[in-house]
């Protein structure tokens, strides 16, 4: 059944076609919001996987109210390192082993924060779900949907199995990203070597994951560029790296107490109190001393009670 546009009633002007400009702002993606200095809101992204939001609500708390903090999460086929050069962010969460270039210390500082342990995405039914951990050897029989220079240690056992075997490694099929591999993993095509976070990102009812304890930690570091940018003063600058640096602060546990940056708030004693620090020395430097009768007396030892001594 054809669908007739609706006659306009008598005296009304027909409607207009949308115009070309209309359709063309509707498709247009939104442009990213411009990044202003640390000093007034910090930025960071970060890759599928990382949950940073324990760190992000510590911000929230201790400097929410004078420089809020913006989250970015990226899309896995997305470049880290490009977010930073576009300066749509001040700083990026990632994994090193999948951003190589964040490694070249001339351009980009960074921070080791923790590590991530690999596990193997497996379908619910497969005999390998009876182990606990899964040792790489048991996966050189196993097909991997991945790029077999990711894990050169299966890679090298895997070549040897198919050659005592006579047969050639199939080709691997065309996958976007690690959810495209997930699923392929579901049907049954192959298994899949991952770091965990990334496991529970994609979990499925019919699929489970188990570590592979041979096999290399994921490490997970915070990245922002060396170079401050050419317009930016020496002092704006400095300024901006402290504000990094409390963000690093709060990532290795740093307390609000104990920060050491610009950015930070300075909480005095109260009237009348010192502040108590290492060494038993108080806010002023000076260290206590004890008072001669409190002093511990040596040579002088307290006889025995309940036992006499030898006449």
């Amino acid at each position: 059944m054809s669908h007739q546009p609706p006659h306009p009633l008598p005296g009304a002007a027909a409607p207009e076609p949308p115009s070309a400009d209309a359709d063309a702002a509707e498709a247009a993606p939104e442009s990213p919001p411009v990044l202003g200095p640390a000093t007034e809101g910090l930025s960071i992204a970060f890759v599928p996987g990382i949950m940073p939001s324990k760190w992000f609500g510590r911000w929230q708390e201790r400097f929410g109210a004078r420089i809020p903090l913006r989250s970015l999460p990226l899309p896995e086929d997305q470049d880290p390192l490009a977010v930073l050069e576009r300066r749509e962010a001040h700083a990026v969460l990632l994994r090193p082993e999948r951003a190589p270039a964040s490694r070249d210390r001339e351009r980009w500082n960074a921070v080791p924060l923790y590590r991530e342990r690999p596990v193997v995405v497996l379908p619910a039914d497969h005999v390998l779900t009876l182990l606990e951990e899964v040792p790489v050897a048991e996966l050189a029989g196993e097909r991997l949907l991945q790029d077999p220079a990711e894990l050169p240690a299966w890679a090298r056992l895997r070549a040897e199995h198919l050659l005592a075997a006579g047969e050639t490694e199939r080709e691997l099929p065309a996958m976007r990203h690690t959810g495209d591999a997930v699923e392929l993993v579901a049907t049954g095509l192959g298994l899949l070597v991952v770091p965990m976070s990334l496991a529970r990102l994609h979990h499925r009812k019919d699929l489970v994951h188990r570590p592979v304890p041979d096999l290399p930690e994921t490490e997970v570091h915070l990245v922002w560029p060396r170079l401050p940018e050419p317009q930016a003063s020496g002092e704006q600058a400095t300024a901006e790296e402290a504000v990094i640096q409390e963000f690093v602060g709060i990532t290795r546990g740093r307390r609000a107490g104990s920060s050491r940056g610009e950015a930070a708030q300075e909480r005095p004693a109260p009237a009348g109190q010192t502040t108590r620090v290492s060494g038993d020395r108080t806010a002023a430097g000076s260290r206590r001393t004890r008072s001669p009768s409190s002093a511990p007396r040596r040579g002088r030892k307290t006889p025995r009670r309940g036992r006499r001594s030898p006449r």
